[in-house]
Order: structure tokens, then C-alpha cells, then sequence
């Protein structure tokens, strides 16, 4: 009766895969609509166990986004009332509850599981768990979104996984070329012949750096003008968000003008500290994007959550290379990049 449910997805990526998932535990932290989506994923894919942690309760701003929720549950706490409709998407999934709060667990609460995910975290908290993350060799992910703006962290210490690489010759490739111009010309449904291409199978093994590593990285001279074009400035207005927050305990209000000119001060200063240009965040950019730092947006969270839900996914499979380290996504732009050469060099 399982493998018939989970029988597409066996197709995919193997019976080996989906029995690695369906052992997993993962710890979900924070229910608005980021983790939603997140939630939705992964337990409609049939991992074994989730656990969801929130000590907020459910407010009206919690209806636009958040689709666990309802009017009647404004006032109960967020945990709780979301795992009764999570468990109502797949029943074979463990669904847990926990409404204290995260910042309050001792080191131990996070050994249980398998991967750990922050949602919506600050940026001392993301560092304290993923440092325990890293001691009891735990996957590692944290996200949020601002608006039409996002990111995700992953931190999975050493990862092991595979690749497939699909090579074809040059007669090969022409003859693809050929086959589907006969298929476009004369609107025939057939199949290429599984000899014109060779798969092959490809062990890897990647090194992560931590959140704290990533934020002390201090020198950007080392990379080059053409990869510094090639990353999205939201990478550092990002990070000048989180240092408002470690600075000040929240995130800024944008009609407040002393918020604006502190924000605006820490870019200055820190994009000179790591030898960056101030023009690459321009005050328009940085505003415009603290001004979205408590709006959420389905259409942004779904984005988001399904490119983390199935980047776990592909770690708990060891199919597939996952983020390294960091994801940002641009909503208005629709820009996104992997910034691979800001963790690793």
C-alpha cells in the first residue's frame, strides 16, 4: 500500500532513497508561510517524522500567507493548531508539536534529529543552534523571506551524494538533433534509443562552512570583479540586516528615521570593513528592502519553500548536489544565485 502511494516518487529517485526519508526526523522552527510550504513538501513526500516548534500564537496577520491556520484559531498557539492539518496531508507522517520556545531548548533537545530547519530566526539564534548542529552532526538549514525578497542557509558539515552526468558524442548529438526535428515536422510521438546517450554515475563529497564562518568572512578582494558582478547585491543587504539585529534585538522600522540612518550607517561601515563598494547597495535598495521585512507574500514563500523542501529532500536522498551555502532569491527581478564562491574561497 506505501510503495503504491509513494510509487512515482520510488521512479524517481529509488526505493533506497525513499526509505532513507522515510527514517528521517526533521525539527521545523517558526509556522508562518515559509515553513508552511516547507511542511507541505516534505511531509506529502513521506519523511518519516516532523517536529514543529513555535511559542507565538496565531494573529490576524497570520491569516494572508498561512494556509495551516484559520480566523478561529487567532489566540491558540501556531504549533499546535498547525500539526492537526499537517497530519491530515499524509497520516503515515509523525507530526509533533512543541509550543515552547526554541531559544529556550538545551543542547540535547536537538539530538534526536536528522536535520534541523530555522525559519523566520535571528541571527544569534541561527548561530548557537548551528554550532550544536555541527557537534552532533546535524543537517542544517535556515531561511526567511522579506516581502519579495529571501534566502536560505544550509550548513551540512560534509555531505556525501550523487550525480548523474548525461554525455553524448557529436554523431550522438546530431542524431538527437535530427529526431526531434522529424517529431516537430511531422508530429509523431516516439521514442529516442536509450544506446545515444550514456549516464554516468558520480560519488561527491562537499564540505560546508557554519553561519558564524560566513559572517566573519572579512576580505572580498580575493574574488574576482567578474564573480563579484555575478552576485546579487541583496546578499549584502541581507547581511546588514542581520547586523541592525544583532545590534539593536529586532529588525529596523522603516518610518522610524533614527532606524533608517543606523541601517544606513552599518552599510557604510561594513561594506568598507570587507573592502565593497557602497554603490552595490544603494539606499533605495536597502530600504526598500527593510520596509519588507515583516510582509509575507505566498507566491515569494511558495518560491522558497519548494526550492528548501526539495534541497532537504535531495540531502536526506544523497541524490542530487544541495545549496552550498547560500540561496537568495530577488522577487521583483526574479534573480536568484547560489553563491557558491562566497563560502568556499
Amino acid at each position: 500500500d506505501e510503495a503504491a502511494l509513494y510509487d512515482r516518487q520510488i521512479r524517481l529517485w529509488g526505493l533506497e532513497a525513499q526509505q532513507r526519508m522515510r527514517i528521517s526526523s526533521i525539527l521545523i522552527s517558526g509556522m508562518r508561510g515559509l515553513s508552511n510550504e516547507i511542511c507541505k513538501n516534505l511531509v506529502l513526500a513521506g519523511i518519516g517524522s516532523i517536529t514543529i516548534i513555535d511559542h507565538n500564537v496565531v494573529t490576524e496577520e497570520d491569516l494572508g500567507a498561512q494556509f495551516f491556520v484559520t480566523e478561529a484559531d487567532i489566540g491558540k498557539n501556531k504549533a499546535i493548531v498547525s500539526a492537526d492539518r499537517i497530519r491530515q496531508l499524509n497520516p503515515r507522517v509523525v507530526v509533533t508539536a512543541d509550543n515552547n520556545d526554541i531559544r529556550t531548548k538545551s543542547d540535547d533537545f536537538f539530538k534526536p534529529f536528522d536535520l534541523v530547519c530555522l525559519t523566520d530566526c535571528d541571527p544569534y539564534t541561527m548561530i548557537r543552534i548551528n554550532e550544536i548542529c555541527r557537534v552532533f552532526d546535524k543537517k542544517f538549514y535556515a531561511a526567511c523571506t522579506y516581502g519579495f525578497y529571501g534566502y536560505i542557509f544550509c550548513d551540512l558539515k560534509q555531505h556525501e551524494y550523487i550525480v548523474f552526468i548525461v554525455s553524448v558524442k557529436i554523431d550522438k548529438l546530431i542524431s538527437y538533433l535530427q529526431f526531434y526535428l522529424t517529431i516537430l515536422r511531422e508530429r509523431k510521438v516516439a521514442i529516442p534509443h536509450k544506446d545515444e546517450h550514456e549516464i554516468t554515475k558520480l560519488k561527491k563529497n562537499d564540505e560546508y562552512v557554519s553561519f558564524q564562518c560566513a559572517l566573519s568572512k572579512a576580505d572580498w578582494t580575493e574574488i574576482s570583479d567578474r564573480k563579484l558582478k555575478k552576485i546579487s547585491p541583496l546578499l549584502w543587504a541581507i547581511q546588514i540586516l542581520w547586523k541592525f539585529q544583532q545590534e539593536m534585538g529586532r529588525l529596523p522600522v522603516t518610518n522610524d528615521n533614527s532606524d533608517v540612518e543606523k541601517l544606513l550607517s552599518l552599510r557604510n561601515s561594513y561594506l568598507q570593513t570587507i573592502h565593497i563598494n557602497n554603490l552595490l547597495v544603494t539606499d533605495e535598495f536597502l530600504i526598500t528592502l527593510a520596509s519588507f521585512t515583516f510582509a509575507e507574500l505566498s507566491p515569494i514563500c511558495a518560491i522558497l519553500g519548494g526550492v528548501l523542501a526539495q534541497d532537504i529532500l535531495n540531502v536526506l536522498s544523497k541524490k542530487g548536489a544541495p545549496i552550498n551555502n547560500l540561496f537568495v532569491f530577488d522577487g521583483l527581478q526574479g534573480d536568484e544565485n547560489y553563491l557558491i564562491p562566497y563560502m568556499t574561497e
